[in-house]
């Protein structure tokens, strides 16, 4: 099966202080290193949600209904994909591995649903997952409806889950300057 890509990349970054698309890792912004994980899945047709910018080698979709949150920005980018289901993930979640987001595409196939989100310790990620396009609709009711929290979303919608054996440094979500710091120093140390 063929697979979209959407980054979420569109938060206001209050608690980091500045755009966390633009953070280095290395000689990648963290949007640059979503992107590569995606080419090296095999994945051609990649959005960007609500990036604002200037290094963005993808296209960017702009909310539909601004102000939304996370599944308003997944729900304009469902509308565009090029494939029935797309791989998700968070700009800020930079340390996930291909070869981990490539197990997930492997469940996602094999257990049919339209949502299939990673799990690891028993914490469930609805912003690692997959999606499929005909959800694009119920997103747009959600978030109209009701609170657009993505977590009420997908328990009203039923969907699957892959739980991962990784690392939990793998799923660390960069949300402040001292979690930055954090993973500059682990990514320093491990090579």
């Amino acid at each position: 099966m063929k697979y979209s890509m959407i980054i979420l990349a569109g938060g206001r970054s209050s608690r980091m202080g500045r755009d966390k698309s633009e953070l280095m890792l290395g000689e990648d912004t963290f949007l640059e290193a979503q992107i590569r994980k995606g080419r090296m899945l095999g994945i051609q047709d990649i959005l960007v949600s609500g990036y604002r910018g200037q290094r963005c080698p993808a296209p960017v979709v702009r909310d539909r209904l601004e102000g939304k949150g996370p599944l308003g920005g997944l729900e304009s980018c469902l509308r565009r994909i090029a494939h029935e289901k797309a791989l998700v993930l968070g700009v800020d979640t930079p340390l996930v591995p291909a070869g981990e987001l490539e197990k997930l595409l492997r469940e996602a196939e094999e257990n049919g649903k339209e949502i299939t989100i990673l799990s690891h310790g028993g914490k469930e990620e609805p912003l690692i997952g997959v999606y499929g396009r005909r959800l694009a609709d119920a997103m747009a009711e959600e978030v109209e409806r009701r609170k657009g929290s993505v977590f009420a979303f997908i328990r009203r919608m039923g969907y699957g889950v892959y739980e991962s054996g990784g690392g939990e440094e793998w799923f660390f979500n960069i949300n402040r300057p001292e979690d930055y710091a954090h993973i500059l120093e682990r990514h320093l140390l491990s090579k």
